[in-house]
């Protein structure tokens, strides 16, 4: 499914709101991959899958370079975080991909950890797909669709926010001539996000798990940013009504304008989605 970081279409809600979502990543932009296309990512080689004990309702999910482990998590939102996709964007999948639960551990057991380390979130999700190919014999192909969507764009006194300086220079590790060093960081939790050097379109991305639509960047901003947000989410928003909260956060769409100049416009428009075509149970192992 190709895509780019900034263009991709956002991962599930559903995983993203199983941890707080942070991510720091010093890196030189526009710098090669980790791996060519010639080179193939790391492999896991070390896969357990059984199923989740129904009796246990709890719920995990990390990963790192050389490890991904999930409890209790579905197919579905296994196929959410291999993609890069949203759950609702993803067709075909069998009867019980919300039913089943599994428990999931998969190591790389013999890599080199300087590529392991170099590996970036689209590549890290790359690896999981052949471990569902494998365990799961899943198929899928990609179909575009017409779909709505919202459009970000500035208001007319936006945006209200900073560009982000870059970060000082590492003597060990030069900047190539042409290039510029970036360092990005994304806190998010409960209606309260705080993002350093972060992109239009990643944060269009941001929005569009929030909101399950597809969020077209069309601010016209190409540069890094340092922002922060404070929303109440609709279901909160419920909550704090019945308990006569006046001092919460307004709803995101008012909130974007009035803390970052920026508007969402209903719209529709090209969304890449999902379709797969064939599934199976896993035998435990």
């Amino acid at each position: 499914m190709g895509k780019s970081a900034a263009s991709r279409v956002s991962r599930a809600k559903s995983i993203s709101l199983l941890f707080v979502a942070i991510l720091a990543v010093p890196a030189i932009a526009q710098q090669p991959a980790a791996t060519s296309p010639q080179t193939a990512l790391p492999v896991y080689d070390a896969v357990s899958i059984h199923p989740h004990n129904a009796l246990d309702n709890s719920m995990s999910f990390s990963f790192r370079p050389d490890n991904f482990s999930a409890t209790n998590i579905s197919l579905k939102q296994l196929v959410s975080y291999a993609y890069g996709i949203r759950e609702d964007l993803i067709s075909g999948l069998p009867d019980w991909k919300g039913s089943a639960h599994f428990d999931i551990t998969a190591k790389v057991t013999d890599a080199d950890r300087s590529v392991l380390d170099k590996l970036t979130h689209d590549q890290l999700e790359a690896m999981f797909r052949p471990v569902l190919a494998d365990r799961f014999q899943l198929k899928a192909h990609t179909e575009t669709k017409t779909l709505p969507v919202y459009d970000l764009v500035l208001t007319k006194d936006g945006p209200k926010f900073q560009k982000s300086p870059p970060p000082p220079e590492d003597p060990d590790h030069p900047t190539p001539k042409g290039q510029h060093r970036s360092n990005s960081s994304f806190q998010m939790n409960n209606g309260d996000l705080t993002a350093t050097a972060i992109t239009m379109n990643r944060f269009a991305d941001t929005l569009a798990d929030q909101l399950n639509r597809t969020v077209i960047d069309k601010t016209g901003l190409t540069d890094a940013y340092d922002l922060k947000l404070k929303w109440t989410r609709d279901e909160d928003s419920n909550n704090a009504a019945d308990n006569g909260a006046a001092d919460r956060a307004p709803g995101l769409f008012t909130a974007l304008q009035e803390q970052l100049g920026l508007k969402l416009n209903a719209a529709k428009g090209p969304v890449e989605t999902l379709v797969v075509d064939h599934a199976e149970k896993p035998s435990p192992n």
